[in-house]
């Protein structure tokens, strides 16, 4: 097959082409150019951010007949044979399938000849991590001590793996995933390049979907122009790429935040009839509620919430309606649930019931608020501070004590009448009337059930609450 796949057609052949890894490019192009290149590198960073790019370029800069240079001609035989995986000097290996000390023997006594044609024997080494101990600890002296005009490029997604004595003897740069803006610069060069007429909002769906990720964009991509042609719908482009349409989050989520269990519920039905994985359409609904509250906070969320100007202007509309504690509490209580969708034996009711939670999650109220509430009743109401028995026990101080009030009488007149205290319902009568109107107050009982829910939500021990609390 002669077709070559837009991952590899578009793989960078220079430190200028790669994406969103300046801090890393910027790094090896100045240790280049001062001759203070390490024998050793170790590129840490998740799948398809441009580690094996790296160190192919990072080769043909060191081979090339014009190098050691930053900008690698990429026409001298060196620089096409690299490209190609071809050179003899520069070897690839995949450390998932050579994991034994063998082959770690083989390489180790390989390296020490010296590089023919090229100027440097490079071997580039993926997925490191997978090598066994016996293989790490059988590479130690030559990562140590290597032979001169050698270089080991390792490259991982998982360097927690990789043991402590080699991550000493080697220099570390960490990619990152791409941003939303990065990725859809490369995309739109890419669709301008094949000339492919595709929507904004489809490549924002991909770069989406792909999480940083700008191989699994370009595949993605890939599988659009097998499907469509150079002109993608954007229809058709969401159901290959088998996404969850913008509506149908939208449907379920502004009924909960209407307070409308039934309709959020019908909501939530059509969309699993349709097909809808209701583990990912939980999933959206999370990152739509993040969304809400980020443009609600936020003046200009361009920055930080992948969308087109129109959808950020919606997003702002329906936002503007809602307090940010609101849609906090909503999203809490969803990623809560959400980790529950998986194990559920019936995931779709499992997320039913929980949006039923969001739409009937009581109203908070602010701490403070309950506070000068309480406040409120304990000091007007009967039987509390200002009321007309005097102080109770909430009260602040109890009125004169009982037995100074018959000390005093009985020392006030040899043996006439003992003077009679004003009689006072019992200190413990008054603090179960507050306790019983306190309790019983509409706000109050919103309150606790609120707290009641939240306590529920974080999964906390009601005795354990309460032992913490007294």
């Amino acid at each position: 097959m002669s077709y070559e796949v837009l991952a590899r057609r578009w793989r960078p052949q220079s430190f200028e082409e790669v994406s969103g890894q300046s801090h890393v490019t910027t790094a090896l192009r100045n240790a280049l150019k001062q001759d203070r290149l390490p024998h050793a590198l170790l590129l840490a960073g998740p799948r398809g951010t441009g580690k094996t790019s790296i160190a192919r370029i990072l080769a043909r800069s060191l081979n090339c007949d014009e190098g050691p240079t930053e900008k690698p001609c990429g026409k001298c035989s060196s620089c096409v044979e690299i490209a190609a995986s071809t050179s003899l000097d520069v070897q690839e290996i995949d450390a998932a399938s050579n994991t034994g000390v063998d082959n770690v023997r083989e390489i180790r006594d390989n390296i020490r000849y010296a590089a023919a044609p090229g100027k440097y024997r490079i071997y580039i080494i993926d997925e490191v991590h997978m090598l066994s101990q016996q293989a790490f600890n059988a590479l130690l002296k030559t990562l140590e001590e290597p032979p001169p005009h050698s270089l080991f490029v390792f490259a991982t997604t998982d360097p927690q793996k990789i043991p402590v004595t080699v991550l000493s003897r080697v220099q570390r740069f960490d990619l990152k995933k791409l941003g939303p803006r990065e990725m859809l610069d490369r995309l739109r060069q890419i669709v301008s390049a094949e000339e492919i007429s595709i929507s904004e909002g489809v490549l924002r769906d991909v770069v989406r979907e792909s999480d940083g990720s700008l191989r699994d964009a370009q595949t993605m991509l890939d599988r659009l122009i097998s499907a469509f042609g150079n002109v993608i719908e954007e229809e058709g482009a969401r159901e290959i790429l088998d996404l969850i349409e913008h509506r149908i989050v939208a449907d379920v989520l502004d009924p909960i935040l209407g307070r409308d269990a039934k309709a959020a519920l019908q909501a939530v039905r059509r969309a699993v009839e349709a097909g809808v994985d209701p583990v990912r359409l939980a999933a959206e609904i999370l990152g739509e509620l993040r969304n809400l509250l980020v443009t609600r906070l936020v003046g200009d969320p361009a920055e930080l919430v992948n969308a087109a100007p129109a959808e950020l202007a919606e997003l702002q509309e329906r936002a503007r309606a809602h307090d940010p504690e609101t849609l906090q509490r909503l999203f809490r209580v969803l990623l809560t649930r959400n980790e529950e969708l998986a194990r559920a034996p019936r995931p779709e009711h499992a997320l039913e019931m929980a949006v039923v939670r969001l739409a009937t999650l009581p109203e908070a109220e602010a701490l403070s608020s309950l506070i000068e509430r309480l406040d409120a009743l304990e000091g007007g109401g009967p039987g509390g501070r200002g009321g007309p028995s005097g102080g109770g026990a909430a009260g602040g101080g109890d009125p004169a004590p009982r037995g100074g009030a018959q000390r005093g009488a009985r020392g006030s007149g040899g043996g006439g009448t003992r003077a009679q205290a004003p009689a006072e319902p019992p200190t413990s009568s008054r603090e179960a009337q507050i306790r019983r109107e306190a309790r019983d107050h509409p706000k109050v009982q919103q309150v606790i059930s609120a707290l009641d829910a939240e306590l529920q939500e974080v999964r906390v021990p009601r005795q354990a609450g309460r032992r913490e609390l007294e």
